[in-house]
């Protein structure tokens, strides 16, 4: 049964990217160009994936209006999970996304090539509509090796992640890019470690935590780190245990540090987001993946690129997948 991708949007570059994300997540693409078009679909059809240019913020609400009067935001056919929102301009502009009932993915249209661009984010649309979109091998291209690394203690991190950089300048990635790559990873490794843990009210119990301290990653402390290179984009997850990402706190760390701290990291502020504003601001794109109480990976993806320039000006999105 073949599955149903849906652009709302009036824009070659949006076209060409839909067809090629369409393409790579083995879909039928639909264009529609406004947003009462769009509902009306969504009423009618199961539509699995939907691409809306949401530029402005009365072009947003006229989405969010449409869907309301045709189905109703908390309807069954309406799942956030499968809204991709389209912007040209970065997120500390969108806070009527960060906020929307139907927010699930943002994608900042920098596409460069877009048919590139589109192939590179289909795989992500393709783990959405799987049972779950757990696992770095559907994320980066066919045939790519996964490398796993096992953690055991909370002081192994450091030589985890000189292991990225120093994979990294062998792969020909410039000095300078394998270390923003590294510092990602650290980041990703620090919040599994020890913003992840929550004990059996949900409340955190590492956080506080100086992240000095050597825990032991046993049982269900147990953290993984997974890395893979085809050639074009580096992929590394961070994987922990306890499945408690929230979605709501995860986009307030992250739209907070855009608008309020000018991508300053406050060390003295523990939890997931702190620093991941400033790796999205790198060029870095992330993929969350969260099943309550089961599981949560975090994928950073960067493009290697010839120069820090095209590196930091990357496409780039944020994405979400929460399971209850």
């Amino acid at each position: 049964m073949s599955r149903t991708l849906l652009l709302i949007s009036r824009r070659p570059e949006d076209q060409a990217f839909a067809q090629a994300v369409a393409v790579t997540a083995e879909m039928s693409l639909r264009v529609v160009a406004e947003p009462r078009e769009a509902a009306a679909l969504i009423a009618q059809e199961d539509i699995s994936a939907i691409l809306a240019d949401t530029s402005t913020a009365e072009q947003y609400q006229a989405l969010e209006v449409a869907i309301q009067e045709a189905v109703g935001l908390f309807s069954d056919r309406i799942n956030a999970n499968a809204f991709h929102f389209l912007r040209s301009d970065d997120l500390e502009k969108v806070q009527y996304l960060v906020q929307s009932p139907l927010f699930g993915h943002f994608i900042l249209r920098n596409y460069g090539d877009p048919a590139a661009a589109g192939e590179n984010y289909g795989r992500v649309v393709r783990a959405t509509l799987a049972e779950r979109a757990f696992g770095l091998a559907g994320l980066i291209r066919d045939g790519t090796k996964v490398q796993v690394v096992k953690l055991s203690n909370s002081n192994q991190t450091q030589q985890a992640v000189e292991a990225v950089k120093n994979y990294l300048i062998a792969a020909k990635f410039q000095t300078r890019l394998a270390t923003v790559v590294a510092n990602a990873v650290d980041e990703l490794l620090m919040n599994a470690i020890f913003d992840a843990p929550i004990d059996s009210l949900g409340k955190a119990i590492l956080s506080a935590t100086p992240r000095s301290t050597p825990i032991d990653l046993a049982h269900q402390h147990e953290v993984e780190m997974h890395v893979a290179y085809d050639g074009k984009y580096v992929a590394v997850t961070a994987c922990d245990l306890f499945g408690s990402l929230d979605k709501v706190k995860l986009m307030s760390h992250i739209s907070k540090i855009y608008t309020e701290e000018e991508y300053k990291v406050r060390t003295s502020v523990a939890g997931a987001g702190i620093g991941l504003a400033t790796v999205f601001r790198s060029g870095g794109s992330f993929f969350f993946v969260s099943e309550s109480r089961v599981r949560t990976e975090v994928t950073v993806f960067f493009q290697r690129t010839d120069n820090f320039r095209e590196f930091k000006d990357q496409f780039r999105f944020i994405s979400t997948q929460f399971y209850f």
